[in-house]
């Protein structure tokens, strides 16, 4: 009987994971996402490393006028970017999507179970725990970290199935954004039970070191390349301190994940906040000590993000080069949602009288997390109508515009494109090559080339000026006036830029108009 309710339980949050698929499915007929870092970036990387994995070797030549090596994508040597070569471009995402969350539940449950006997709250946060884990192009690491402490806790032997567990997911594991796996494994343990670590040090040692070994194997191209290519754009970044009291400001909310003002992050954040608000405030009432050295951690780590900002911190990061330049220490927050997790877990563990409210604003987090990449397409389509031209830039057909660029891929064909008032990103997802981009790693050279092309418009913006030479990852042609648009179009072709796709008319001598007003209103130009 108790197995049957255990199955039970399963389907039901499994059922309720599904919702995020099948709800947008029946409004849209498609199904929708945060297009921020997917649709703009990872998913185009590993829509080319699908290509190439299909035996187009030189699909890595529409990034950057050719300048992106194919060494430079993260997920290179990872094997579940494999199934961007076997799927399209959209199955295979939502394929992960699914798998991450599948592996966030039931990683979570193997631990929790043996913490917290209720098995239907072991499920409930199970469920919350693969719904606040979004960042899903980033990889296995976060899904499977849960399963690497249930193995050190609980294992005090390994078998042939946690060897392989340990080797498949530390090769689907993204070094750069798990680096901190290893201190916050360690923090969780002593937090637990400390006596673990000298009791089992040298199985933590063995554990730890296996995963992290294949993480490595699994990023060799991105550590080879720091020592064997030219200096990247990374080397001229530049932070700039926030302000005292915004810094104080941003803490809370970033604490709280209190939702801001645009209406994407507002919807993005939502669930969480309905959940994070009242966990941490009622854990200030638990009688339990490990509750409150959750809480502590989550606190501290707040803290360090804090004086991550201040002018001393960036100061120095700015006066140094190399790793202590570029390395980003917020990296620290994908840990947060399993610090969250593990406080709800020994929160509830204990029947205390706030169970119930963290269990019900939980649900209501749940529900919402399933739908709230919807809201504002939904919110748009049937209560701000006006706009014939419409898009829904939450799918994948609606980012892409794939029958809009259909028409410019004719006259373009095997040329280069600059993107105008548009993101370049989705040219390269039409097949078009490019000299734009998005990239988080690319040729400082390529920088100061691309600088020239833009230098008027970023003489005239300050905001635009400190965004591209401070950070300089989005090689965007960018715009601050559209009836005064100042790109030198010369400079443009001299890099390997044929044509020119724009979302505004423009006037230059050195433009053709090849396609005016093609669908959607896009413009097409020939440069001369």
């Amino acid at each position: 009987m108790i197995i049957n309710f255990n199955n039970r339980y399963h389907l039901l949050f499994i059922s309720l994971l599904l919702i995020n698929y099948f709800f947008p499915l029946l409004i849209f007929n498609e199904i929708t996402l945060f297009y921020h870092d997917h649709l703009d970036s990872m998913v185009v990387y590993n829509h080319v490393l699908g290509n190439f994995y299909r035996g187009d070797i030189g699909s890595v030549d529409s990034f950057l006028a050719g300048k992106i090596k194919i060494e430079y994508l993260r997920h290179l040597l990872k094997p579940f970017s494999l199934l961007y070569g076997i799927f399209s471009t959209e199955l295979a995402y939502w394929i992960t999507d699914f798998l991450i969350k599948i592996t966030c539940y039931f990683s979570f449950f193997s631990l929790a179970k043996k913490i917290n006997k209720n098995i239907f709250l072991c499920c409930l946060i199970s469920c919350l725990f693969a719904c606040v884990n979004t960042f899903v192009t980033a990889g296995f690491g976060i899904a499977i970290f849960p399963y690497l402490i249930y193995l050190i806790l609980y294992k005090k032997n390994l078998n042939f199935k946690h060897y392989f567990i340990l080797i498949f997911f530390g090769l689907n594991t993204d070094l750069i954004v798990d680096i901190f796996f290893i201190p916050f494994i360690i923090l969780i343990i002593f937090i637990i039970d400390s006596k673990i670590i000298k009791e089992r040090f040298s199985n933590i040692i063995k554990i730890l070191t296996i995963f992290l070994f294949f993480m490595i194997v699994s990023s060799a191209n991105l550590i080879l390349i720091q020592f064997f290519n030219e200096p990247f754009h990374r080397e001229e970044f530049f932070r700039e301190s926030i302000p005292f009291l915004n810094n104080i400001t941003n803490t809370f909310f970033t604490l709280f994940r209190i939702p801001g003002e645009l209406a994407w992050t507002l919807f993005k954040n939502l669930p969480h906040a309905i959940f994070l608000i009242p966990l941490i405030f009622l854990s200030f009432f638990s009688k339990n000590k490990i509750v409150y050295k959750f809480l502590i951690l989550i606190f501290c780590t707040h803290l360090i993000l804090f004086f991550s900002e201040l002018e001393i911190i960036n100061n120095l990061r700015n006066n140094h080069s190399g790793l202590i330049k570029t390395f980003n220490i917020t990296g620290i927050t994908t840990y947060l949602p399993v610090l969250h997790v593990f406080l709800f877990l020994y929160l509830t563990k204990k029947k205390e009288w706030f169970c119930k409210f963290l269990i019900y604003s939980s649900i209501v987090s749940l529900l919402i997390f399933q739908i709230d990449s919807s809201l504002v397409p939904i919110g748009k389509k049937y209560f701000l109508k006006g706009s014939d031209d419409y898009r829904n830039i939450y799918t994948f057909n609606g980012y892409y515009s794939y029958e809009d660029y259909e028409e410019i891929k004719k006259v373009v064909k095997n040329k280069r494109v600059l993107s105008i008032g548009l993101d370049p990103m989705v040219a390269i997802m039409n097949n078009m090559k490019t000299i734009d981009g998005y990239h988080a790693l690319y040729p400082l050279s390529y920088k100061v080339k691309f600088r020239k092309i833009i230098e008027k418009e970023l003489e005239n913006n300050e905001k635009f000026q400190k965004y591209y030479d401070n950070w300089g990852s989005r090689v965007y042609a960018f715009v601050s006036d559209p009836n005064n648009i100042q790109i030198n179009f010369k400079a443009a072709k001299e890099i390997g830029a044929d044509y020119v796709i724009s979302k505004f008319n423009l006037n230059s001598d050195n433009l053709i108009l090849k396609c005016k007003k093609c669908r959607s209103n896009l413009y097409l130009y020939k440069i001369e």
